[in-house]
C-alpha cells in the first residue's frame, strides 16, 4: 500500500483493498483536509492522472468549471450532515477533456464517530452517453447518408404543418426516386450503388436551403420538405433546381455514369393533412412522373390514386399472364430500302388480356422493368422468337433474321449467354439467324462488361444491333470497341426528318458513322414516301416502319413473305 496509513483503516477497508484495485470504478481516498491519500488504477484510466501526480493534492484538480460554488456548497452540506453525497458531476481529465461521471462521496468514521477519511467512488458516464446518443441517432438518421430517416421525416412534416398553419403558408413534400437504380446495383454492384446514393444525398443537401429538409426513406428514395412556401410556382421552381443536380455525371470509383430521377410533389393542405398522406400522395405523383417518361416531376392530383390502383391491378395481372400464356409475339418486317426485299423481322411483344384485349408494350414494359419481371418475360420472348424462327425454317422461309430486344436489366444478367445458348439448343434455331438488340444507354452502363458479353455473342455467330442510337449519353470511342453489326436510327429522328434540318443532319451523321465502322444501318419508324426517298438518298440500307407494315402475326407474316406486293403502302391505304 502507498502513502495511506493502513493500520488506521477499518478492517473492512483492508479486506476490500485488493478488490478496489481491480474494480472499473475510480476510487479516491482523501483525508479530512481533502488531500488525496490513495487512488486505484481505474482512477488513472478514467482521469489520465498517474497516482504519483495526485497524491497529497486536492481533488479540485479535476474541476471542470461547469458548476458554480452553490453546487459544491450543497455537496459538502450533504456529506457533513448525512455522511454521503451522490450525483452526476462534470470533471476534467488530464488532457483537458471534460466528462460526465456519477460520483458518490462517503465519510469514513473511526470508533469514536469522527471523520478520518472520505472515499469517493465514480464511474465515467461518457460511454453510456455516447451509446444513448448513438441509439437516438440511429432511430432518427439514415446510416448510409446521415440524412433524416422516415421516422424523423414524418416528425418534421408534422411539425412543419404546425408552423405553416400559424403563418398561413403552404408546405410541400417531394418524393424523389432514382430512375433505373436497380440497373446500377445489378451491373456495378451494391457497393457502387451505395456510393451513388451517398453522392445524390450530398448533392441534394447542397442545392437546398438550410431551412429545407432532405431525407432518405430507404433504397433510392429521398424526401425533401419545403416549409413556408408562398405558392406552387415557387415549389415548381425548386423542383426544376433539384432535377438539375442530375445534369452532371456521377463518378463512382472509376465508373462515370449519367442518371436521372423522377419526382412527385404533394402540398399541404390540399393534398393531405398529415405526414403519412402527404408522403403517400407524393409517391403516387412520382410514379406518374415515371410513367410520363421519367426525368421529370409531377404535382399530385386526386385522380392519380385511381391510376395507381389501375397500375397495381396491371402488375398483378402481368405476373399471371405468363402462366396463362396471354403474351404473344408480333413481327414487324425489316426490308432493303431500295428493293423492298424482306430480310428480317423484329419480334415485338403484345399482351392479349382476357378483359382489356390487346395491350401494346408501352403500357406494361416499363412496369415490368421496375418490378424485375422483365427478366423472365424477356427470356420468354427470346424462346418464343427462336421457336417461331425454327418453324419458319421448316416451312421453307429460309434465312429470316429475327431481332429480339434485350432490356438493360436482362442484358446485364451474368448468365444471359448460357440462357441464350440453352434456348437455341432447345428450339433448334440457327444462331446466325438471331439478332440481339441492346439500347445505347444499356450498353453504356458498364462498357467493359458489354464488350466481353458482345464478344461471346459474336463467337456464337449471333448478330448484334445497337438500338436507339443517338438518344443516350455515349462515347463514340467505345463503339469502335463494341463488336456489333448494325446501328438502328431511332424513330424520333425519322419522324421530322423532312422538316427539321437538325434531324436530317443527325440521321446523315449516324449513317456515315455506321459506314465508317463497317456496320449496316436501319431506320425505324418510316411512315411516308418522302421519308423513304430521303433515306435512300442518304444510302440508308434497311427500313422498318408503318409505311411498309405494322407488326403482324406469324401467319400474316407468312402470307406477306409469299406475297410482298401486299407489303407496300399498306399503312397509307388505311
Amino acid at each position: 500500500m502507498c502513502e495511506i496509513n493502513v493500520e488506521k483503516m477499518s478492517k473492512k477497508i483492508k479486506i476490500a483493498q485488493k478488490i478496489l484495485d481491480s474494480t472499473k470504478e475510480g476510487i479516491v481516498i482523501t483525508d479530512i483536509k481533502g488531500n488525496i491519500k490513495w487512488v486505484n488504477p481505474a482512477f488513472t484510466t478514467i482521469t489520465g492522472y498517474e497516482k504519483e501526480e495526485v497524491l497529497e493534492k486536492n481533488p479540485r484538480i479535476l474541476k471542470s468549471q461547469r458548476h458554480d460554488s452553490l453546487f459544491y456548497k450543497n455537496m459538502w452540506k450533504s456529506i457533513l450532515q448525512k455522511g454521503f453525497w451522490q450525483n452526476e458531476i462534470w470533471n476534467r481529465r488530464k488532457n483537458g477533456e471534460t466528462y460526465l461521471e456519477w460520483l458518490t462521496i462517503s465519510s469514513v468514521l473511526d470508533d469514536e464517530g469522527k471523520i478520518i477519511y472520505y472515499i469517493s467512488v465514480f464511474h465515467d458516464l461518457t460511454e453510456s452517453m455516447l451509446q444513448e446518443e448513438y441509439i437516438k441517432y440511429q432511430a432518427n438518421y439514415d446510416a448510409l447518408t446521415d440524412l433524416p430517416n422516415r421516422y424523423l421525416l414524418k416528425d418534421r412534416i408534422d411539425r412543419g404543418i404546425t408552423h405553416v398553419c400559424k403563418k398561413k403558408k403552404i408546405l410541400a413534400v417531394f418524393f424523389l426516386d432514382v430512375d433505373r437504380f436497380k440497373r446500377i446495383n445489378e451491373t456495378l454492384g451494391h457497393y457502387i450503388g451505395d456510393v451513388l446514393i451517398q453522392k445524390i444525398g450530398k448533392r441534394l443537401k447542397e442545392c437546398m436551403n438550410e431551412e429545407d429538409t432532405v431525407g432518405r426513406l430507404g433504397g433510392d428514395e429521398f424526401i425533401i420538405i419545403l416549409e413556408e412556401e408562398e405558392n406552387t410556382k415557387q415549389i415548381m421552381k425548386k423542383a426544376q433546381k433539384i432535377l438539375k443536380i442530375f445534369d452532371e455525371p456521377f463518378l463512382l470509383d472509376g465508373y462515370t455514369t449519367y442518371i436521372t430521377a423522377s419526382m412527385g410533389i404533394s402540398i399541404y393542405p390540399s393534398d393531405g393533412k398529415d405526414a403519412d398522406h402527404l408522403i403517400k400522395n407524393a409517391e403516387t405523383a412520382m410514379y406518374r412522373a415515371k410513367a410520363k417518361g421519367k426525368n421529370g416531376y409531377q404535382l399530385y392530383t386526386a385522380k392519380m390514386n385511381q391510376k395507381a390502383l389501375e397500375k397495381l391491378t396491371i402488375e398483378n395481372d402481368m405476373h399471371k399472364a405468363l402462366e396463362r400464356k396471354e403474351f404473344v409475339l408480333y413481327y414487324q418486317p425489316q426490308v432493303e430500302a431500295t428493293t423492298g426485299r424482306i430480310i428480317g423481322v423484329e419480334a415485338l411483344i403484345r399482351w392479349n388480356h382476357p378483359q382489356k384485349g390487346m395491350i401494346p408494350p408501352g403500357e406494361f414494359i416499363s412496369l415490368a422493368e421496375e418490378t424485375g419481371f422483365i427478366v423472365p418475360l424477356g427470356e420468354w420472348v427470346i424462346y418464343e422468337a427462336c421457336r417461331q424462327g425454327r418453324l419458319w425454317e421448316e416451312k421453307g422461309l429460309k434465312g429470316i433474321q429475327i431481332s429480339v430486344n434485350l432490356s438493360p436489366l436482362q442484358f446485364q444478367q451474368k448468365n444471359i449467354i448460357e440462357k441464350i445458348k440453352s434456348i437455341l439448343e432447345k428450339t433448334g434455331m440457327k444462331a446466325e439467324n438471331l439478332e440481339i438488340e441492346i439500347t445505347e444507354s444499356g450498353a453504356m452502363i458498364n462498357p467493359d462488361f458489354t464488350i466481353e458479353l458482345l464478344k461471346e455473342m459474336k463467337k456464337m455467330n449471333i448478330k448484334v444491333a445497337i438500338d436507339d442510337f443517338g438518344t443516350g449519353y455515349s462515347s463514340l470511342s467505345y463503339f469502335t470497341k463494341f463488336p456489333i453489326d448494325k446501328m438502328k436510327i431511332d424513330q424520333s429522328f425519322i419522324r421530322n426528318i423532312c422538316s427539321d434540318d437538325r434531324n436530317r443532319a443527325i440521321v446523315l451523321a449516324i449513317i456515315n458513322i455506321a459506314k465508317s465502322l463497317g456496320l449496316s444501318c436501319i431506320a425505324e419508324g418510316v411512315e411516308t414516301q418522302d421519308e423513304l426517298d430521303l433515306l435512300i438518298e442518304y444510302e440508308c440500307e434497311q427500313i422498318q416502319g408503318y409505311f411498309f407494315s405494322r407488326p403482324i402475326s406469324p401467319t400474316s407474316f407468312e402470307e406477306l413473305y409469299e406475297n410482298p406486293n401486299f407489303f407496300y403502302n399498306d399503312f397509307l391505304k388505311k
